[in-house]
């Protein structure tokens, strides 16, 4: 393990990341340097797995460096930082590659994009491209399509790294070719030897104290470079918790505690609140310019990881460190989190006025679910893994649904709402029995292929069913006259329908016909089907759902942002019950009316109009900008360097300190920071 990961060290001072050795972690540098040295043309998989805080992403980066030095292209893809659908990944892959973006309905052509990347990837220079897919834990519904598709539409020389918490489930190993195909790498923690070597490098050098940290630790490589940086880290006596969770908690809160500077402590809050962040993000979340000498403090904490669009504290640090200040300082909690709120409300009215799919609409959702969303989303790390029905796997769905029939049981949900009151959800047997007597997999399978999806469970069983049809020219005859979708399609206007109505491959909406778990208490199986959902939400404009009615569904879809729709309910599932359509329209300029109605329903101040003269002002700076000076102070915001800016966008160092100087000429700044508060309208 390295001293750069997740570590603070002593001094405050981090070492370059050249000169940075890797402990513990001799056998799987090797493989993976024999793997590149290697001539065979047949794919190659690693497989990295681990728990969190283990050292998968800095071992990723020791594999960055040693393709690096064979002068090999090497691409880390986050399965946190693009919508988990095969044309936002693909689009990923091809800025990262630097390649020119499609436009228009290209950019949602699935074919036309797998082979842009094929072209991207031998235009690289080299076939033998490598790329990490990190965090793949959450890759969902596309671990498919990229095992099934991209992988195979790829040049064979491709070396493919996934790295998550699980490792790979039971179909990548079904196929004898796959299996010779894929290395694994489980990650455990370091043994007392190496982690020796890993605290005398951090100036801890007394056995005493070594054989302290060990015994308390165990080795795992986060919470020993916390406690090394702590006073706990003395070999004096002090009773600990015995559980991990709350040991590692324990060990955060009194390096939070000793950090000297309480601005660097408060941006390390801030930051842990906002998940992703970037210095404008961290000056609007504070109310007051964070100066690119604090930020660059701040990111060069070594657990503060680079990611295309920002930076982002290891999430159990985050976690950690969101828990304790949620507990100490709930007020100040409860202020940057608002402020988040209306960053990325912002953000999302803007992607809509410039007609863009914006990443930040992951994160507005994530802030804007309810608590109950929350409690379903949030609670824990979860290995499921979300497939298409095809002839493969066919049997398995008429099982999976044979056995829901035989086992129906009233399933039951407790929540405890804000104010305390005790809420407990129920789905009853006979409700699922109704579900269950819709699915229509022959149907919905001829109509178009992807409809019917099947969520398999770490241990490589199904454990949910869900049916989701796009809308388009080729399905609206079948949802006018489908159980469950005929009512609704049959009260829009022919005006609302010619909209929906546009040629395939796009499509303008989803019908969510039917979410289907095993058992509904299970959170696990809760989490498969909401992610999906949400990942539906995320890629389009149009959604109409028709839950059976039912307290729990109206909860779910209420929290979610959807609205009963007015138009029709229907009386499919018994032929007697009314159950409601919900309906989700964020087209166009619909998208702000959805934006203020999901803060307001949060009680935070809409700061809308201040907001928007901001970007007006903003916008009007960057006018009197050429499009290349345009992509410099883009890049600035999210507090890129020099060299860094030169990197993203191909060009040499000192043309960039050209377009910086030509840019503070034109606006007449003097630094960074005083450029991103102009640029942000507020300067």
């Amino acid at each position: 393990m390295a001293k750069e990961q997740w570590t603070l060290s002593r001094s405050g001072e981090e070492d370059s990341l050249s000169s940075i050795p890797l402990y513990g972690r001799e056998r799987e540098v090797s493989l993976f340097a024999n793997t590149l040295e290697a001539t065979s043309s047949s794919r190659t998989i690693v497989n990295i797995h681990g728990t969190g805080g283990i050292g998968k992403t800095m071992l990723l980066r020791e594999f960055q460096r040693l393709a690096q030095q064979r002068k090999l292209p090497f691409v880390m893809a986050d399965c946190r930082l693009f919508a988990n659908t095969p044309s936002e990944f693909c689009l990923f892959l091809l800025r990262s590659l630097h390649m020119p973006m499609p436009d228009g309905n290209q950019a949602s052509n699935e074919a036309l994009l797998l082979q842009l990347c094929r072209e991207a990837i031998l235009r690289a220079g080299k076939p033998n491209l490598i790329l990490a897919i990190d965090t793949f834990e959450e890759i969902g519904e596309m671990e498919h399509w990229l095992r099934d598709q991209f992988m195979e539409h790829m040049p064979q020389e491709v070396i493919f790294v996934l790295s998550g918490r699980f490792p790979l489930h039971p179909a990548w190993h079904a196929s004898p070719t796959w299996e010779r195909k894929i290395y694994r790498m489980p990650l455990g923690d370091l043994n007392y030897d190496d982690s020796k070597a890993y605290l005398k490098r951090c100036g801890i050098a007394e056995e005493e104290a070594i054989h302290t940290i060990w015994k308390r630790t165990r080795g795992h490589p986060l919470s020993l470079a916390l406690l090394a940086s702590t006073s706990l880290a003395s070999p004096e006596p002090e009773e600990l918790p015995g559980d991990e969770d709350a040991l590692f908690g324990h060990i955060v809160h009194t390096w939070l505690r000793e950090v000297p500077d309480p601005d660097m402590r408060e941006l390390v809050e801030s930051a842990a609140v906002a998940r992703y962040f970037n210095q404008e993000m961290l000056s609007r979340m504070l109310g007051r310019a964070v100066s690119t000498e604090q930020f660059r403090k701040l990111i060069s904490y070594s657990f503060i990881q680079r990611i295309d669009r920002g930076w982002l504290l290891h999430e159990l640090l985050r976690e950690a460190i969101a828990k304790d200040l949620r507990m100490r300082m709930p007020d100040r909690y409860n202020r940057i989190w608002r402020r988040c709120v209306q960053y990325y409300s912002n953000k999302l009215k803007q992607s809509a006025r410039k007609k863009s799919v914006s990443w930040e609409n992951a994160e507005f959702l994530y802030y804007i679910g309810n608590q109950f969303v929350h409690f379903l989303m949030y609670r824990q790390w979860v290995s499921y893994s979300v497939e298409p029905l095809a002839l493969g796997n066919w049997e398995e769905a008429e099982q999976y649904i044979e056995r829901r029939r035989r086992t129906a049981k009233d399933s039951y949900i407790p929540f405890t709402a804000p104010d305390g009151t005790q809420i407990e959800f129920c789905l009853s047997g006979h409700e699922s029995i109704l579900v269950l007597s819709q699915i229509r997999l022959q149907e919905l399978y001829d109509l178009q292929q992807g409809c019917v999806k099947l969520i398999r469970s770490g241990e490589g069983e199904i454990c949910g069913l869900m049916e989701i049809i796009p809308i388009h020219a080729g399905t609206i005859d079948y949802l006018s006259e489908a159980p469950l979708s005929r009512a609704y399609f049959n009260a829009i206007t022919g005006e609302m329908r010619q909209e929906l109505a546009v040629q395939p491959p796009n499509h303008s909406g989803y019908f969510v016909k039917i979410l289907d778990v095993y058992d509904f208490s299970d959170f696990v199986m809760m989490h498969a089907s909401l992610s999906t959902l949400i990942s539906h939400i995320l890629s389009t404009g149009y959604i109409v759902a028709a839950p059976i009615g039912n307290p729990i569904s109206h909860a779910i879809c209420t929290s979610l942002g959807m609205e009963q729709a007015t138009e029709a309910v229907n009386l499919d599932y018994d032929g007697v019950t009314p159950s409601p359509y919900y309906i989700m329209d964020t087209r166009g300029n619909k998208v702000k009316q959805y934006v203020d109605k999901m803060i307001a329903a949060l009680g935070v101040q809409d700061d809308d109009e201040h907001e928007e003269s901001d970007d007006e002002a903003g916008e009007a700076v960057l006018a009197l900008l050429s499009r290349r000076e345009r992509e410099v102070v883009e890049r600035v915001a999210l507090g890129r360097s020099n060299l860094e800016l030169a990197s993203d966008l191909c060009l040499s160092e000192v043309t960039v300190k050209k377009h910086l100087a030509n840019i503070f000429r034109k606006l007449d700044v003097k630094s960074r920071s005083q450029l991103i508060h102009k640029v942000s309208g507020r300067g």
